[in-house]
Parts: C-alpha cells; structure tokens; sequence
C-alpha cells in the first residue's frame, strides 16, 4: 500500500493566513521543549510554521502557532520511506526553511542534503562540526587539542574488561558513553550514557549494551551541571547564554528544573576555541560540569541542535530560533555578540528559573525511589522535602514552565492533562476500565460491518503473545467457517526472530504450531483502514496512539470471561519460564473463544449466519 502523509491538526481557519511574502518553515521533533519552543519562536517572529512531528500525541501538536502537522516517524516508517516522505513534502511546500530539533531529523539531512530543493535552506550544523562534535571521541580530541579541560578517560572494547580492571583506572564510580547519540542506521533508538557505581550495576550495563562496539570510558567527575548555549556564525559566537542545574539527577541524564546565571568567562572561551576551530555555523549548548568547591570544572559534551533548556533560554531573553533562523534567510552574517560583552555584561536576565513541569514530576519520583534504596531515611526525607519546596517558586510566579505560554496554552493544558489519564486517573478508587459489555458490543459493531473482517495481533516483539493468538484465531475460525483474515505484527523492529522453546512447547500442547514462525515489525504501510487491531497491554496500545493511524484497537485482555478474573493486560511472559506462558496462553485463547461465541450469537440473531 502506498504510504500517504496524515494532517493531525490545523489552526483555526483563517488565523494562520498570510500574505505572500512571509516566509514558510518545516520543524521536525516532538517534545515540549526544544520542539515546541522553536515553533513558537518562529510563529510569533512572523514565520508560517508546518511540523513533522514523530508522535501523534505530543502535546505541541496543539500549538496554535502551527499551520499544519504531519506524522511520520521511525517507529511506523523505515528510515527510507521517511526521507521519502520529507523530500515529497519539501518538494510540495517549497519551506524558505528546513529546521531539525535532533539528531533523527539532523542526520538524514545532511547526507542527503543535495536532494532538497536548492532554494530550500537546511538549518544543521556545517560538516566539520559534523566530524568533531557529534561523536563524543572526536569531541574529547578537540578538546585535549584545544586546551578545554575534559574528564579523564579513553575509548575502550569492554567485551574482554571486567569490574576490577575498570574501576583500577578510573575509579570506583565512572561513565560509559556510547559515542554517538543516534546511530544513523537506528534513527528510533536513543543511546544512553551509564553512571556505574558498583559492580551491580556494571553486569546490568552489560546486559543491555551491545559489546563488540567500543565505548568511551571515563572517571566521574563530581559537580553541577552548568550549560553554556551559544549561536555561532561562521565561527564566531554571536550569542551565549548559561544556565545551570537546579537539581543534578543522581542517576544521570539530563536536568528538569534550571536556571539562568552569569556567563563563566573561561567557559565562554572554551566555547570560543571550539566554535573557532570547527568554523561553528548553528546554534548548540555546549555542557560542562562545575565543581563549586575547587572551581574546577570540564567539558561534558557538545549538542550541536536545539537542547532541552532552550526555554529558559527564550524566557530570560535570548532567542535563539529567531535569530538563527533570520540569520540564514537573511544571509547577515553579524559577527558582534548579541548578548555578551567581555564574558560579563550578559544582556539576559540571570536568576530566571523553568521547569520541565511533567519531566521534574517523574525525576522526583525516581529520585524518592533511589534514595529509598540507597541512602538514609534522613536523606531520603530532606532532599523529597527540598524538591517539593521549589514549587512554591510557581506559585509565587518567580518561576516559568518549559510548556506554558500565554499567548499559547493548549499545549500546556494537553500536558497535564495526559499526564492526568495516564498517572493519576487509574490509581483513583472509582476508575473503572471500560466494561467487557461496552467493548465488546463496539467489537461486534466492526466485525459485523466488514463482510471479511482484517484482524491484526500486535505485542512487542512478535515472538510470544501475538503469533500464538493469530494461529489461535485461525484455528477457531476455520472450525467454523469464518473467513477472516488473520496476521500478526510485532512493534519492535527486530524482524525473522523465532519463538522461544517455551512459546513452541507450549503451543504445540494446545493444537499450535509455532516452529516456523518469524517476527514481523508492524510498519504504517501494513495497516488498512478498516483493520481490527487487537493488542495485549497498555506498552502495545501507547506505540499505535502515538506512531501509527488505525481505527480500530482493542484490548484482548478485555475480552477474558469474567470467570477468570478481571484482567487490564495480558502480560508479556518474556523470560519468564515456560509455567508463565501457559498462563499467557490459556488466558488468550479463552478471550478469544469468547468472542467467537459472541460474534456466532450475534450473527445467529441477525439471521446472518
């Protein structure tokens, strides 16, 4: 089937019109920070703003500074039929300008820059940034090169190095760094920098990572993380802005809750040598660490994109997308700084504190559930007691939300209130799930309006749950001479992977043979648009609402006869043994045989059958 651009939202008709002569920019991302921030920018610079956005139910969809939107993403699209996709838009549309939020967006870009319209201009890095801050190796070179403090560390192969070696020469805590943050060859999959502080830790690093690849290793290095954001020309910064961490997350990754402070002029230098040595033509936030101790500090890593902290940049007074962007279609290639003078005289507001509202929610979640692990009760108790004293900042409005605008709040307002359905509503003691009664009757409803139903089973992997209900189904159905057409996908993008012994074992007991069975990545082209999709728990259900344009999903775990208990899912029984997949199955095969029951009495009623 041919793979067709879905529009998700429109501004109202009319308030987005504009006259011939205001320019028309393509922003690709998804989240409420940097993505929603750059669309607003432009928006209330005057730009016409389109947006592919790779999630259906990101909230900045809701920006009313968006014309129109479209969904296309790595989940649902290879990474081919993705580009396709954005060459045929840009090609349509004719956008002044294209302008990526990270990496996913970045990359294709550049290596497949000549097939854009030519007068079309690509808002990514220039190529030696490309070569020397995109992979943090090539970055800790230039580093070294250029004098720019850096934590001790090197590139290693860690299939062959165990705990005791690792911790010889970097100390009992210490980082490893994928290289690279996006692979260009798995758009989908972010990879993740580890802190490792005990040899638990490390074995369950192993687990996960790939260990023919080679990692860059490094001490940790104790302090606050302090950003210096910078828009730079031809290699010359133009614009800075710093900010610092409010809360360092004890388990790493990036910082929910920032501040606004005074530029550290030796950083600014830094920046300075980095930009003049790459000929840095974009913006990007250079990420160092401050040991506020000794006042030592190092070079963490360079996001050469828009970053997450860019709203506390806007909302203190530096604002980097219009600049930026003004900057390329204008061709002025100023190279006085706009926003410093002699790394002193910052012309921001210092002191201006944001927060990545919904983000900070989860940190001071995990961050209660790692002190409750790991340090005293006293601990545990100040520093959630800390935390949830900071928001009196909102109240007193000394304070901004990365989401909240004004002059633009349905974004916000979506923010909280998905986050509502999703955290808070199915904790409450009156929600109800939806009645097996009530889905069942809108099941029936699809069944009986399509002469030959196209019934699809997803899970995750496509190698336990959805396989076996697939055979299942066909197996009912051709006792009973009901001509549907039955297939099963997975989400995960691993295809012609086997069932496990267990899944076979314990098939083949009730009737089913899964030997030759192999794993099918669900992808938008699969889908028609009257399919019946039938998933197993809430994972399954996220990954179509957000990637995917189907009509029809249920849950199957819905459909268990009351007699076996109420059931939101029906858990993935992955490496749970093969005790766990006999419970998975059986609870399949009843909800099925219950809808089959169901439909063949619904279709006795109508005299259909």
């Amino acid at each position: 089937m041919s793979i067709g651009i879905e529009s998700v939202q429109q501004s109202p008709k009319g308030e987005l019109t504009a006259p011939p002569q205001r320019q028309k920019i393509l922003v690709l991302g998804e989240d409420t920070r940097s993505f929603l921030s750059v669309i607003r920018s432009l928006g209330l610079s005057g730009f016409i703003v389109d947006v592919v956005c790779y999630n259906a139910t990101s909230p900045a969809l809701k920006s009313k500074f968006i014309r129109q939107a479209y969904t296309f993403n790595y989940q649902a699209y290879t990474s081919e039929q993705w580009l396709a996709e954005l060459l045929k838009l840009a090609h349509e549309e004719h956008y002044h300008a294209i302008v990526p939020c990270d990496e996913r967006a970045i990359y294709p870009l550049h290596e497949n820059h000549q097939l854009f319209p030519s007068k079309t201009v690509l808002a990514i890095p220039n190529n030696e940034v490309f070569d020397h801050l995109f992979d943090k190796n090539t970055t800790k070179a230039l580093a070294k090169k250029e004098n720019v403090p850096h934590a001790v560390g090197r590139l290693l192969n860690l299939s062959a190095t165990n705990y005791q070696q690792l911790i010889a020469e970097f100390g009992s805590k210490f980082v490893i760094k994928p290289t690279l943050s996006f692979k260009t060859d798995s758009l989908s999959n972010r990879q993740k920098v580890e802190i490792i502080d005990s040899e638990t830790s490390y074995a369950r690093w192993q687990q996960s990572f790939d260990l023919s690849e080679a990692y860059l290793v490094e001490s940790f290095f104790e302090g606050t993380g302090e950003g210096v954001s910078v828009l730079a020309l031809n290699g010359n910064i133009v614009a800075y802005f710093a900010h610092s961490r409010v809360n360092e997350p004890k388990t790493g990754g990036g910082s929910s809750y920032r501040k606004s402070i005074k530029l550290d002029a030796s950083m600014a230098e830094a920046c300075a040598k980095l930009c003049k040595a790459t000929n840095y033509h974009g913006v990007g936030m250079f990420e160092f660490k401050k040991n506020y101790q000794t006042g030592a500090w190092i070079l963490i890593e360079v996001n050469a994109r828009f970053w997450g902290s860019l709203p506390l940049a806007i909302f203190a007074g530096v604002d980097f997308p219009s600049m930026y962007i003004k900057a390329l279609l204008s061709k002025q290639l100023n190279t006085t700084p706009l926003c410093i003078t002699n790394y002193g005289q910052e012309n921001y507001k210092v002191g201006v504190y944001a927060r990545s509202l919904i983000n900070d929610i989860f940190d001071i979640k995990k961050e209660l559930e790692f002190n409750l692990k790991y340090s005293s009760g006293y601990t545990t108790l100040t520093d959630c007691a800390k935390r949830l004293l900071s928001f009196s900042r909102i109240v007193l409005g000394k304070e901004r939300i990365d989401s909240y605008l004004y002059a633009d709040k349905m974004p916000f307002k979506t923010e909280l209130g998905q986050f509502y359905q999703e955290n808070v509503l199915p904790k409450l003691p009156w929600y109800k799930q939806p009645s097996q009664a009530a889905e069942l009757k809108r099941l029936l409803a699809c069944l009986q309006t399509k002469a030959n139903p196209t019934v699809k089973m997803v899970c995750y992997g496509n190698i336990m749950r959805s396989p076996f209900a697939c055979h299942f189904l066909q197996l009912l159905c051709g006792k009973q001479g009901i001509n549907w057409s039955i297939d099963s996908y997975g989400v995960h993008q691993k295809e012609q992977r086997h069932c496990p012994p267990e899944c076979i074992k314990t098939a083949h007991k009730m009737g089913i043979d899964l030997t030759q069975h192999k794993s099918k990545w669900l992808r938008q082209e699969h889908i028609g648009e009257n399919d019946i999709f039938f998933i197993f728990d809430n994972l399954n259900k996220d990954k179509l609402s957000r990637y995917y344009q189907s009509r029809y999903v249920f849950n199957l775990a819905y459909f268990i006869p009351s007699c076996l208990g109420v059931h939101k899912e029906i858990a993935d029984p992955y490496g749970a043994g093969e005790e766990a997949v006999k419970k998975c199955y059986e609870l399949i095969a009843a909800a099925l045989t219950h809808i089959l029951e169901q439909y063949k009495t619904a279709k006795i009623k109508d005299n259909k059958l």
